[in-house]
């Protein structure tokens, strides 16, 4: 139950700062102290989502 909480807390954080990335200026953002396009940061987010969603989904599908 804990596992699948943390997984939804962290796919509306992803979900939030891909989202917030499209209303933001600027052509680049900071990752972890480097600077990126926005581009490669947006799909960073976007796969560090999808490997989350799929933890979700595969743990939903366990639990059944």
């Amino acid at each position: 139950m804990m596992r699948k909480t943390l997984s939804m807390i962290g796919m509306v954080l992803a979900f939030i700062t891909i989202v917030n990335s499209f209303f933001t200026m600027g052509d680049t953002r900071p990752f972890f102290g480097f600077e990126m396009n926005i581009w490669v940061y947006r799909l960073i987010w976007l796969a560090l989502f999808s490997i989350i969603l799929n933890g979700y989904l595969k743990e939903t599908k366990r639990v059944k």
